[in-house]
C-alpha cells in the first residue's frame, strides 16, 4: 500500500509538472503572438500615416515650388489644400498620447515652412521676374524645407527603432519562456526516470519474494505428496490387515457381546479406510496425477450398477430407491469414477433421507452431453449453504464425522471429465444433484488413460 501511495504521488506530481509545462507553454506561445501582432499592427498603422504624412510633406514642398516657379493661382490653391490635408494628418497622428511629442516637433517645423513658403508665394505673386526670390528661397525657404524632412526622417527612425525595440523584447520574453519549457521538460524527465526505477526495483523485489514464494509451495507440495506415500503404504495395509481379522472373527466367534465389537471393529477399520480414500484422492486431484480410464460407457449400465449396490442399505433404512428408464446412452468416461461420484451422491442422499422416503437416479441427453441426476425427498439444504456445498471441507447440514471432501471431489472428477455438477433444493423439498458427462460421438474411442 505504501508503494501504491508513492507510484501515485509520483505519477501525481509528473502530471503536475506536465500540465504546468503545457500551460507555460500555450501562455507564453498566446503572450508573444499578441505581443507581436499588437506591435506589427501599431507599426504598420504608424508606418501608413507617417508616409501619408511624408507624401503630403513632399507635395507641400513640390507645390510651393511650382506656384514659385509659375505664378500660377492654381498652384497657389493646390498649395493651400495640401497644407490643410497636412494638418488634417498632423492632427490625426498627435490623438496618440505615445506619438504626441513627435508630431508637435514635426508640427512645429511643418508650420515653418508653411509660413516661410507663403512668404515666398506673396513675394512672388508681387514680382513679376521670380528670379528675383531666389535669394529668400535659398537663404529661408530651402533651409525651412530641409528642416521639414529631417523631421520626418526622424519620426520615421524612431518608429523604426521602437518597433525594433518591441520586437527584441518579445524575443528575449520568448527566448526566457523557452528556456523554462526547456527545464521543466528536463525535470519531468527526471521525474519519469526516477518513478521508472523505483518502480523497476520495488517489482525486483517483488518478483524475488514470489520466487521465494514458489519455491516454499513447490517444497510443500513435494513434502504433501511423500505424506500421502506414507499414507498410502504404511495406513492401508495395516487397515487391511484389521478388516481381514475382524471379518474372520465375525465368521468364528459366537458370542455375541463379543461379536458386536468385532463388528464395531470393522466398521470402524473401514470407515478410516474410506477417510484415507479420500485424502488421496484429494491429494492426486490437486497435484494433476489422478489418471482416467476413459472409454466408452453406457449410462444405464452404470445406474443399474449403483442402484445395485445401495439397494440393501435403502432397503434396511426403509428407503425407496430406482432408476427411471433413460434412452441408455453412451458417454466418454471413466466407469468407476462415474460409480464413485453416484455411489458418494447416493450415500449423501441415504443420509438425510428419512425412512418411507424415495430417491431417483435419472439420465437425460442434452446438447452433445448427458445429465444424470440424484434426487432425494429428504429435508432439502437451506439457501445459504448452497453455495458451499462443493467447497473442500465444508459439511452441510448434520455434520456426520466426515471430512467434508466427497462433494468436494465429486465436482473435481466431474469436471476432470470436461462435465459440470449442480444442486438444486428448497428449504424442506428435499434436494437434486446432477453433472454432466459427454456424450460419444460417432467415430469409435478406444480406452484411453488419461492424466488430469
Amino acid at each position: 500500500m505504501r508503494f501504491r501511495g508513492q507510484l501515485i504521488a509520483g505519477y501525481a506530481a509528473l502530471l503536475c509538472v506536465t500540465l504546468v509545462t503545457g500551460t507555460a507553454a500555450v501562455t507564453a506561445l498566446r503572450t508573444t503572438s499578441m505581443r507581436l501582432e499588437r506591435v506589427a499592427r501599431d507599426f504598420t498603422t504608424e508606418v501608413s500615416a507617417v508616409q501619408q504624412l511624408r507624401f503630403e510633406a513632399e507635395q507641400l514642398v513640390a507645390t510651393s515650388r511650382g506656384y514659385l516657379l509659375s505664378a500660377d493661382p492654381k498652384a497657389l490653391d493646390r498649395f493651400t489644400s495640401v497644407s490643410q490635408r497636412l494638418n488634417a494628418s498632423l492632427a490625426v497622428l498627435r490623438r496618440r498620447p505615445e506619438l504626441a511629442v513627435d508630431v508637435a516637433g514635426i508640427e512645429q517645423v511643418s508650420r515653418a515652412y508653411v509660413d516661410t513658403a507663403d512668404q515666398a508665394a506673396r513675394r512672388r505673386t508681387a514680382a513679376s521676374n521670380p528670379l528675383t526670390i531666389i535669394p529668400f528661397f535659398e537663404s529661408t525657404l530651402a533651409a525651412s524645407r530641409e528642416q521639414f524632412e529631417d523631421a520626418i526622417s526622424r519620426f520615421v527612425t524612431r518608429e523604426q527603432n521602437d518597433f525594433d525595440l518591441e520586437a527584441q523584447h518579445s524575443r528575449s520574453f520568448a527566448a526566457r519562456t523557452q528556456g523554462m519549457i526547456v527545464i521543466a521538460t528536463a525535470l519531468g524527465l527526471m521525474l519519469s526516470v526516477l518513478l521508472a526505477w523505483a518502480s523497476i526495483r520495488r517489482l525486483s523485489a517483488y518478483y524475488t519474494r514470489e520466487q521465494a514464494a514458489t519455491a516454499a509451495a513447490r517444497q510443500a507440495v513435494a513434502a504433501r505428496d511423500e505424506l500421502v506415500a506414507i499414507v498410502s503404504h504404511d495406513l492401508r495395509n495395516p487397515l487391511a490387515t484389521i478388516a481381514m481379522a475382524t471379518s474372520l472373527l465375525e465368521e468364528t466367534l459366537e458370542v455375541a457381546h463379543v461379536r458386536k465389537h468385532v463388528v464395531a471393529i470393522g466398521n470402524a477399520a473401514g470407515h478410516m479406510r474410506h477417510l484415507i480414500d479420500e485424502l488421496l484422492d484429494v491429494a492426486r486431484l490437486e497435484s494433476g496425477k489422478i489418471e482416467l480410464q476413459v472409454a466408452p460407457c453406457h449410462v444405464a449400465a452404470v445406474l443399474d450398477a449403483t442402484v445395485s449396490l445401495f439397494q440393501l442399505q435403502a432397503k434396511e433404512a426403509g428407503i425407496e430407491l430406482v432408476a427411471e428408464p433413460c434412452s441408455n446412452p453412451t458417454v466418454v468416461a471413466d466407469r468407476e469414477r462415474v460409480l464413485q461420484v453416484l455411489a458418494n451422491l447416493l450415500a449423501n442422499a441415504l443420509k438425510f433421507t428419512p425412512a418411507g422416503g424415495r430417491i431417483t437416479l435419472s439420465a437425460q441427453a442434452c446438447d452433445g452431453y448427458v445429465r444424470i441426476g440424484v434426487r432425494d425427498t429428504g429435508g432439502g439444504i437451506p439457501a445459504d449453504q448452497l453455495p458451499h456445498l462443493f467447497e473442500r471441507h465444508w459439511q452441510g447440514r448434520d455434520k456426520h464425522g466426515g471430512l467434508g471432501l466427497g462433494l468436494y471431489i465429486c465436482k473435481q472428477l466431474v469436471e476432470a471429465h470436461g462435465g459440470t455438477i449442480a444442486v438444486e433444493s428448497g428449504a424442506i423439498q428435499g434436494a437434486s444433484f446432477s453433472f454432466t458427462l459427454p456424450l460419444l460421438r460417432e467415430q469409435t474411442l478406444e480406452p484411453t488413460a488419461v492424466q488430469t
